[in-house]
């Protein structure tokens, strides 16, 4: 236990040392570090606050379920029963749409479409075409096609307004009936976010790995005597490696720390100091649509970027360094 005790004090200490004898490269390391997860850091809460709003939109598009004329109350509960058991529905924000509430909204749909009078024309609160429905929204809007399909096929459900077309004889609701395509821009530009992030995340760590690589092989190369001599009285390759992968493990560890507090000053301010002030009216307008009237507040990706920084900076320097030392335990 006692020499299993001494052999980790003398590693971790030897790693120490190492950073302390080579300032130089170890500074140039935590530089090329901390600007990589800096930058990891802003595409990562550019992404989640992207997401966020994208989220908010998906979670409030809406679907309309048209239902047969001249139901019996009963029935129409039976409707909303079976809508709740639908997986993917969201069961607490199901809205019920009566005869007269579908003309006033087809009317306020329609709007001042020239068309709009015409259209109208010899119907009333009472008498219309237009059918009572119920509007629900999505926990997951990718499982669209999936539940419209189920919806579309409880009983007295007529059509959705996915698939409606021209349910009503003589009025043209394609101006009132929202469109499938607009559910796909969504998730697709969902999608596309996390694609291109996740590529412009792997592309930064693959570029922080060949550089610490480089700048430890620099520290390796100037011990490469003292590598040789330890091989040749029996010294481990991981007994030799071991220092320089604490090494790579402790500039992983300062950088993330520093990175966390650089980055949360640095969100908190252009936050608080340019960018809610700057684009207000625009944040004021999305809230109308989206629910968010404010960016992500930093605690809420805290925990999640000091995971990834952790990740990043462990992994790079543990892969970094036993990558730089390949060539020389070839002995």
């Amino acid at each position: 236990m006692i020499v299993k005790y001494n052999l980790i004090s003398y590693l971790i200490g030897d790693g120490i040392k190492n950073i302390v004898k080579n300032k130089k490269s170890t500074f140039s390391a935590l530089m090329i570090m901390i600007v990589t997860m800096m930058t990891v850091g802003i595409c990562f809460i550019i992404g989640e606050n992207v997401k966020a709003i994208l989220g908010e939109m998906e979670s409030g598009y809406p679907i309309e379920v048209y239902i047969e004329d001249g139901l019996s109350q009963t029935e129409k509960n039976t409707i909303e029963d079976e809508i709740k058991k639908i997986q993917y529905v969201n069961s607490s924000n199901i809205q019920f749409i009566s005869k007269k509430e579908a003309y006033n909204r087809a009317k306020e749909k329609l709007g001042d479409a020239v068309d709009a009078v015409s259209e109208l024309q010899g119907y009333t609160e009472e008498e219309h075409p237009f059918p009572e429905l119920y509007v629900v929204t999505l926990t997951d809007l990718e499982k669209l096609k999936d539940v419209v399909t189920q919806l579309e096929g409880i009983d007295n459900v007529i059509k959705t307004s996915e698939n409606a077309g021209s349910i009503n004889e003589g009025v043209n609701t394609t101006a009132v009936v929202k469109k499938n395509s607009e559910a796909e821009v969504l998730t697709n530009f969902s999608r596309s976010i996390n694609i291109f992030l996740l590529c412009a995340g792997g592309l930064l760590v693959i570029f922080s790995v060949v550089i610490i690589g480089n700048t430890i092989k620099l520290t390796v190369h100037s011990r490469r005597k003292e590598i040789s001599i330890m091989k040749y009285v029996g010294a481990t390759n991981n007994f030799i490696r071991a220092p320089f992968i604490v090494e790579g493990i402790i500039i992983g560890v300062i950088s993330s720390i520093i990175s966390i507090i650089l980055l949360g000053g640095l969100y908190v301010w252009l936050k608080q100091s340019i960018v809610e002030k700057t684009l207000q009216a625009w944040i004021e307008s999305l809230g109308k649509t989206t629910g968010i009237n404010e960016l992500l507040h930093f605690d809420q990706m805290c925990t999640q970027l000091i995971i990834i920084f952790l990740v990043i900076g462990i992994g790079i320097g543990v892969f970094g360094s036993i990558r730089s030392m390949r060539k020389y335990l070839k002995v």
